[in-house]
């Protein structure tokens, strides 16, 4: 027979937990207390014993849910899509907590890179596609080549990118989808053909042949009846995105039901040719046209504050004057925004050095933090041909020189700031392009980033030629010293034209 003795000892902070021990006959413990002896068989001793010497070690897989989710937040988003692919384990916490981890930390920008049509491995098929996407991390200062779904991304053109990680893309048949560029997860959105003022004419098969835009508008913005109609045009299937996109905004991100289809989306579409407001949610097969009359929209903004309960979300829209307005927009119900004005017109006007139409000015509308608006003037100057490439010579049109930053203030009216100091930006950078518009904190974790800088991506008129053969105007403005360069890594790159570059805000969270 033996003796199974329960002992408490002493507590130990790291260890609180009283502990058995399994002592043969009558062995005495000096430090222990004996609170209860009962007589045991030697075989159930030995029982145990054996099964506390077969139990195998704690391992990489035995790491608790809350200790994953503190390394996943510390690392670089091509390592949180690798940890997924170690164990099971793993990939059920990286699952749980990726929500979580992705509104702790924003990830920093990528770059995506235009194709380099001479690179080794690309592979070339029907209209010279490409299955990859070249991203370049300004964080790491390294590239990714990531491969993506059909149709091929070396067909589409981007006309939105979300913080929570998507984009909106249009492909060589002018469809717009959401994709997700990391996980390859995609959303098909309404046709072109539903918007009121485009018509697809089709063969026999079904197939678009080619589309035509046909506009009516009020001429005189006080509402008169005064009627100007203006001949529809007719694009062909693959040139439509350029004359119809402007800007798409995600003004919710799509959420994966476990049947496996995506719910909960919302999306905000600038759209031409008189930069009108159109709206789509999860299940609509049409787009909506939002009434907005003489309004010509440049730019549109989610607020910072999450969709509530209500599944309200606000979004701010900026006109080509300047004036800003809130649209109250109920992303679970198909219901009209309403409409408040926020901010009158900007009259600084760039300091009379460009003007709201001019070709050498683009503005953009920026939320530094909740309910403080920014307005950023980017400011154009003509540029020359510098060298040859590709083989003919490089056509260059503008290069930035300079940006303009007002700021609404707490009396009504937008005030002109310095960006020589920190004070409005402080440790933070904008990306702003014609897919982007966002502040993005700058913290010692990223290194390649600098703060008080604008991060531009090129934002001039599409048009099939000029994505192909016009030099992009990328690159960053110090606002402190006024110096304009490329990103760093990515001058070589930028000698190639398609895609347009655009900023991505990668996520693994579908």
């Amino acid at each position: 027979m033996a003796l199974l003795i329960s002992c408490r000892a002493r507590r130990d902070p790291k260890n609180p937990n009283p502990f058995p021990l399994f002592l043969s006959s009558y062995d005495r413990v000096p430090t222990c207390k004996v609170t209860e002896v009962s007589a045991v068989p030697m075989a159930v001793v030995r029982e145990l014993v054996g099964a506390v010497e077969r139990r195998p070690s704690p391992g990489w897989s035995d790491l608790q849910g809350d200790l994953l989710e503190s390394v996943l937040v510390r690392l670089p988003v091509p390592d949180r899509l690798r940890l997924p692919a170690v164990c099971t384990a793993w990939r059920s916490a990286a699952a749980a907590s990726a929500a979580r981890v992705q509104a702790v930390d924003v990830p920093s920008p990528w770059l995506m890179l235009p194709f380099n049509q001479t690179a080794r491995g690309q592979r070339r098929g029907a209209g010279d596609t490409f299955s990859k996407a070249r991203f370049l991390s300004l964080s790491e200062g390294r590239t990714y080549d990531i491969p993506q779904p059909a149709p091929a991304v070396s067909d589409r053109l981007c006309v939105g990118s979300s913080p929570d990680g998507w984009l909106v893309t249009a492909d060589a048949a002018s469809e717009l989808h959401l994709l997700n560029p990391l996980t390859g997860a995609q959303v098909q959105l309404p046709p072109p053909d539903t918007l009121p003022f485009v018509h697809a004419s089709r063969d026999a098969d079904g197939r678009v042949v080619n589309y035509s835009i046909r506009c009516c508008f009020d001429e005189d913005e006080n509402g008169d009846d005064a009627d100007m109609v203006v001949p529809p045009e007719s694009f062909a299937p693959d040139r439509l995105r350029y004359e119809l996109y402007e800007k798409a905004i995600l003004v919710s991100a799509p959420r994966e039901r476990h049947t496996g289809s995506w719910g909960g989306y919302t999306v905000m579409l600038i759209c031409q040719p008189l930069s009108s407001l159109a709206i789509a949610r999860a299940g609509d097969t049409r787009w909506t046209l939002l009434d907005t009359p003489s309004r010509r929209w440049v730019d549109t903004v989610c607020a910072s504050l999450a969709a509530g309960a209500g599944g309200r979300q606000l979004v701010y829209a900026m006109d080509s004057a300047g004036r800003v307005d809130a649209l109250d927009v109920d992303v679970t119900a198909d219901a009209t925004p309403t409409r408040e004005a926020v901010a009158p017109a900007c009259c600084c006007c760039c300091s009379g050095r460009a003007c709201s139409m001019s070709g050498t000015c683009s503005r953009y509308l920026v939320e530094l933090s909740p309910g403080r608006l920014l307005q950023v003037h980017r400011l154009r100057e003509a540029a020359h041909a510098r060298y040859r490439c590709e083989p003919r010579p490089e056509r260059v049109e503008y290069t930035t020189v300079d940006a303009e930053l007002f700021e609404w203030t707490d009396d009504d009216r937008w005030a002109q700031v310095d960006g020589n100091n920190a004070g409005v930006l402080g440790g933070r950078a904008l990306f702003l392009g014609k897919n982007a518009s966002l502040c993005v904190a700058v913290d010692g974790c990223r290194s390649e980033l600098k703060g008080n800088c604008v991060y531009f991506t090129d934002d001039g008129p599409w048009s099939h030629d000029r994505c192909r053969e016009v030099a992009q105007d990328v690159g960053v403005l110090d606002l402190a010293d006024g110096s304009y360069r490329p990103p760093r890594g990515a001058a070589s790159d930028l000698l190639w034209k398609w895609p347009p570059p655009i900023w991505v805000f990668p996520s693994c969270t579908d």
